[in-house]
C-alpha cells in the first residue's frame, strides 16, 4: 500500500505515518507489502465509491424509499442523503458505519459542489449562494455534530 492508502485506511494523520517510518520500521514495511484492496477486505473498510448493502432499519427513517429492504447503495448517496436529514442519531450511525473522516469528505465534497455551482435548485426555486462554503451556518452544525462524535 502507499503511504496515502495506508492513511486513509487506518484514519491516522500523515505525520503518524512518517513517525512510524522513521521509529517503527517493521510496522510500517508490513502495512508497505499489504495489497490495499486485501488490507480493506480484512478491516471491512469501505471507499466512497463501493457499492454496499444498506440496511434501513439502522437509520431513523428510510431515505432510500424505493424499498423497505435492504438494497445496494453507493456509500457517497448513504452519507450525503443522511447529512441532508441533519438528524445526529443518523450521523452517529453514519460514523460508525464509514468512519468519521469519509463522512467529513462527502459533507466537504457536497458543500463544495453546491457553492461551486452557485445556488441551491428546489422545486421551481432556486436559492443562490455566496461566501465560501465553510461559513455556510449549516455545514457547521453538520461538521460538529460529525466532530463532535
Amino acid at each position: 500500500m502507499t503511504q496515502q492508502q495506508i492513511s486513509k485506511l487506518l484514519d491516522v494523520p500523515d505525520r503518524t505515518l512518517r513517525d512510524w517510518k522513521k521509529n517503527r520500521h517493521r510496522l510500517y514495511n508490513l502495512l508497505e507489502s499489504l495489497e490495499y484492496d486485501e488490507a480493506k477486505e480484512k478491516i471491512n473498510a469501505v471507499d466512497i465509491d463501493d457499492i454496499v448493502v444498506f440496511n434501513p432499519k439502522k437509520y431513523s427513517h428510510n431515505l432510500f424509499w424505493q424499498t423497505n429492504e435492504q438494497s445496494q447503495q453507493k456509500v457517497y448517496s448513504i452519507i450525503s442523503n443522511y447529512l441532508s436529514s441533519m438528524n445526529e442519531s443518523d450521523i452517529k450511525t453514519l460514523c460508525d458505519e464509514f468512519g468519521k473522516n469519509l463522512v467529513k469528505s462527502v459533507l466537504k465534497d457536497k458543500y463544495k459542489k453546491m457553492y461551486a455551482k452557485g445556488y441551491i435548485a428546489t422545486s421551481g426555486i432556486d436559492i443562490p449562494l455566496s461566501g465560501k462554503y465553510e461559513e455556510n451556518g449549516v455545514y457547521k452544525k453538520l461538521l460538529g455534530a460529525i466532530n463532535d462524535y
